[in-house]
């Protein structure tokens, strides 16, 4: 049995600027809606550093000092397994302007819940938001895989 597999690495992160959170608003037609910044993690790059650079990439914020709050995984259509490390940023400098990517918008956590969000985000949430989750595995018998 191999102890190795072929696997997707990417990130998310939360900003939060005191009551309200940075969302993004995706243009990707796979996974369009509401979620939160983030991206692939490059060859020979740190989890760390990635989701600064793809934070700085889609929102031209710098995010400082983001703390990993959990992971999701899941098996994308080849069979393969997807990681998405979840960060949380408090501290940032810089401009915010939009990319590619979709529009950026300040919500509170209430007006977050109550939006149209991406595939499947509401079920991320929890590990951003309940201390005690540090996991969500979507399952491919009960969850669609994108």
């Amino acid at each position: 049995m191999s102890r190795t597999e072929p696997v997707t690495l990417t990130n998310m992160c939360m900003i939060k600027k005191q009551d309200k959170i940075l969302v993004l608003d995706r243009n990707d037609p796979v996974w369009p809606g509401l979620t939160f910044p983030g991206g692939h993690v490059e060859d020979h790059e740190s989890f760390h550093d990635s989701v600064i650079r793809e934070v700085k990439e889609e929102t031209g914020l710098t995010i400082k000092e983001p703390k990993l709050s959990g992971v999701k995984q899941f098996y994308d259509k080849e069979h393969h397994r997807y990681l998405v490390f979840f960060y949380i940023a408090t501290a940032f400098n810089g401009h915010l302007h939009a990319s590619d990517e979709g529009k950026l918008s300040w919500m509170t956590k209430a007006e977050l819940l109550q939006s149209k969000l991406a595939y499947n985000f509401d079920h991320d949430l929890p590990v951003y938001f309940d201390e005690n989750i540090s996991e969500h595995m979507l399952d491919d018998k009960r969850d669609e895989l994108f």
